[in-house]
């Protein structure tokens, strides 16, 4: 899950709660739309690479310290290994190379994080080298004009596309004060290689309010890209999500109970200028 903290014109503040699941379509359809081509399977393992989150999101655990959901940034290793485990099993639905990437991200993140060495984070990272050989070595004999070249491209674009993504959600500003979820987080070595590669300049941002009271009912962002890396401009991302008071609860239900339905909805343009900045 992803948490975001905003503030409101009345100065009030609400989490935005963004289910991994709808970041993870949302990095489908920019990797349906690239500017190179990818076969299906590998679009489709991008676009339901996070599904393994469904069920912990359905009644997600709270911080106790705090009263708020954990973020994705802030699950504990044991309950990361099962989501990860189940978002692999349901990628392989879509094909070995679809489970060879997805299990490729994963482990990426974790191989890279301080809890790499832990034993229960060593036992799954030599688990998945395993399966990753295996999957690897389904999907070429299947098909022997397939190459391991292509096989690392797709797993680039799933790192890439799951970066613009969650910069989207976590990191596009809403006003001067342009704080950043990911650069100051363990994934900040991987959001500064997005930014690389592209620019983004938030070239507008709204949020409109229900008529009969002061609750935000949807935001929207027009952002600039350089360089542009879709086949065609612009494309519309839209996702929902759920506000509520960023306060601490006692139990999911208590903030369930408190949140309201937000559409979130992002339109990219090709930027032209150059000038444009990941904040």
């Amino acid at each position: 899950m992803i948490r975001r903290e905003i503030t409101t014109a009345n100065g009030a503040k609400l989490w935005l709660l963004v289910s991994q699941v709808e970041h993870a379509h949302m990095s489908g359809e920019l990797a349906r739309h690239w500017r190179e081509a990818f076969t299906r399977d590998v679009v489709d393992a991008i676009a339901h690479h996070d599904d393994g989150w469904a069920a912990w999101e359905a009644e997600p655990k709270l911080n106790p310290e705090t009263g708020a959901p954990f973020s994705f940034l802030e699950m504990p290793v044991p309950a990361a290994l099962v989501i990860w485990d189940h978002s692999i099993a349901a990628a392989g639905e879509f094909g070995p190379l679809a489970a060879y990437i997805v299990a490729g991200h994963f482990y990426n993140l974790l191989n890279n994080s301080e809890h790499a060495k832990d034993p229960l984070a060593v036992a799954w990272l030599t688990a998945k080298r395993k399966h990753r050989t295996g999957w690897l070595d389904e999907w070429v004999r299947a098909d022997p004009s397939q190459t391991l070249e292509y096989a690392k491209r797709a797993q680039q674009m799933l790192l890439v596309a799951d970066l613009f993504s969650l910069w989207l959600c976590c990191d596009s500003p809403t006003d001067r004060n342009r704080e950043t979820i990911l650069g100051q987080s363990a994934m900040k070595l991987q959001t500064d290689m997005l930014f690389s590669q592209f620019q983004f300049s938030v070239q507008e941002f709204e949020i409109k309010s229900f008529s009969h009271d002061e609750r935000i009912e949807a935001l929207s962002w027009s952002v600039g890209v350089h360089p542009f890396p879709c086949r065609t401009a612009p494309i519309s991302l839209p996702a929902e999500c759920i506000a509520v008071p960023a306060v601490p609860y006692a139990s999911w239900q208590e903030l369930k109970a408190a949140s309201w339905p937000v559409a979130l909805r992002w339109r990219l343009v090709e930027d032209t200028s150059t000038n444009g900045s990941p904040t």
